[in-house]
C-alpha cells in the first residue's frame, strides 16, 4: 500500500462513519448536550447525539461532527487528486525541475495529511514528513 492508497482508505472510512451519523451539522446546548441541527426537512428532525462533561467538550464534539468530516474528506480528496494528476503529467515526459520541485511539495502535503492516522497499523514511518 502506498501513501495515496493509505490516505484514500482512511478517508473512505472517515466518510463511511460520518454518513452513518446522518451527515448533518451538530449544535450544542448550554447544558453540554449535543444535538443534530437539520437545515432542511429532508434531514429529519433534531436528534440527540451526546452529553458532554462540560461546554468545552460539547463544543469540540459539535465542531468535529459529521458535516465537517465530510467537508474535510472532500477537500483532502481534491488534494490527493491533484497530486495524482500532476504525477501522471510528469510520468508522461513533461518533466522539468520546477514541476518535480512542486510535486515534492505536494508529496510533503500528503505526508502531513497522513499524520492524524499515524497510529493506524498500516501507517509507515517513512511517510512521516
Amino acid at each position: 500500500m502506498d501513501l495515496v492508497e493509505f490516505l484514500r482508505a482512511r478517508l473512505a472510512r472517515d466518510e463511511q462513519i460520518a454518513r452513518a451519523c446522518s451527515g448533518v451539522p451538530w449544535k450544542t446546548a448550554p447544558s453540554g448536550t449535543i444535538h443534530t441541527d437539520p437545515a432542511e426537512p429532508r434531514d429529519g428532525p433534531e436528534a440527540y447525539v451526546a452529553k458532554a462533561e462540560n461546554e468545552a467538550y460539547a463544543e469540540h464534539i459539535a465542531r468535529h461532527g459529521p458535516s465537517r468530516t465530510l467537508a474535510e474528506v472532500a477537500a483532502r480528496r481534491r488534494i490527493i487528486d491533484d497530486f495524482e494528476k500532476r504525477a501522471w503529467i510528469i510520468e508522461q515526459g513533461h518533466r522539468t525541475a520546477e514541476l518535480e520541485a512542486a510535486q515534492a511539495v505536494r508529496e510533503d502535503v500528503l505526508r502531513c495529511l497522513a499524520l492524524p492516522y499515524a497510529s493506524h497499523p498500516a501507517y509507515r514511518d517513512e511517510w512521516h514528513p
